[in-house]
């Protein structure tokens, strides 16, 4: 009877379960299965007319809204245009002014560094003319033989015509430096003072401008390309139109340099760097003095 009653409850315990699950597949059948409704085939467009909605013909209406939207398109492209051009306009135009510009702030600055070079005077035409008529007019020399008399003496020299003193703006001064430096330093302080002011890079580029003016005051470097200062000195103490020219000699060895340079005629040796002031007050101990006569004539500043 137990076996039996044992046996009962194993059969319950097992088919109950099952028996659910298949409950509960029945009652979920129906909601699973959906009937899909048959699609209707589309309709037959009628052979001749066109199935596209845009290629239909066109109302009144709607041409004129696509003519006011292709008109706004139209102003649109050209308000663009416009401004593209006007942009380019005026980035022309400013870059013209920015040209114009530069080349005023060119002009300008060559001016002014064309206002600070020293400037030779040259005769005047009718100052020429004056002084080859005062040769040309002089009498002339007539040498005459006469027999049996002993030579007439010549007449004594002509008094020295007045001298002239001249003054700062009147005294041309001459710099030989190769350093640029130097050069500049040094006409701005010659400048300054009111002196006239030429500069040459070495002694063949003063010889070279010698041929054009006579400087007052040289006042040259020793250590030079091509042709050094003792060369320089040499040259023009060798020159009769140049060898009364005060000279100043700069050089960086003034101990080794002093007695050589004052055995050829320099005037002054200083060594570098120079006292400024010491070299201004020896340049206005000078007394730079020219004939009368011979300013007239004499193409220097």
């Amino acid at each position: 009877m137990t076996t039996l009653l044992i046996a009962l409850f194993i059969a319950c315990a097992v088919g109950f379960p099952a028996w659910r699950i298949v409950v509960a597949r029945r009652s979920a059948k129906p909601a699973d299965t959906e009937i899909t409704p048959p699609v209707a085939a589309p309709a037959a467009t009628p052979a001749g007319t066109n199935a596209d909605p845009a290629l239909k013909q066109r109302t009144p209406d709607e041409e004129a809204v696509r003519a006011t939207a292709r008109a706004k398109a139209e102003r649109v492209i050209a308000a663009e245009t416009a401004r593209r051009k006007a942009a380019i306009q005026k980035a022309q135009n400013v870059a013209r002014a920015d040209a114009e510009r530069r080349a005023a702030e060119a002009a300008k600055a060559a001016a002014s560094l064309v206002s600070t070079l020293p400037t030779t005077r040259l005769p005047t035409p009718e100052r020429a003319a004056a002084v080859v008529a005062k040769v040309e007019t002089k009498p002339a020399v007539v040498e005459r033989t006469v027999p049996m008399l002993r030579p007439v003496p010549a007449a004594p020299a002509a008094p020295a015509a007045a001298t002239v003193l001249k003054t700062a703006a009147q005294t041309l001064i001459m710099l030989v430096d190769d350093s640029k430096m130097v050069r500049v330093k040094s006409s701005r302080l010659m400048a300054s003072h009111g002196f006239q002011v030429v500069t040459a890079i070495d002694g063949v580029d003063a010889l070279k401008q010698l041929e054009n003016c006579c400087p007052d005051l040289v006042i040259t470097d020793v250590d030079m390309p091509g042709m050094d200062g003792f060369d320089l000195v040499a040259a023009l103490k060798g020159d009769a139109r140049t060898r009364q020219i005060p000279l100043v000699m700069i050089t960086s060895a003034e101990d080794r340099h002093r007695e050589e340079a004052l055995r050829v005629g320099v005037g002054l040796v200083m060594g570098k760097p120079y006292d400024e002031a010491a070299l201004i007050a020896h340049i206005r101990s000078f007394k730079f003095f020219a004939r009368a006569e011979e300013a007239e004539a004499l193409a220097c500043a």
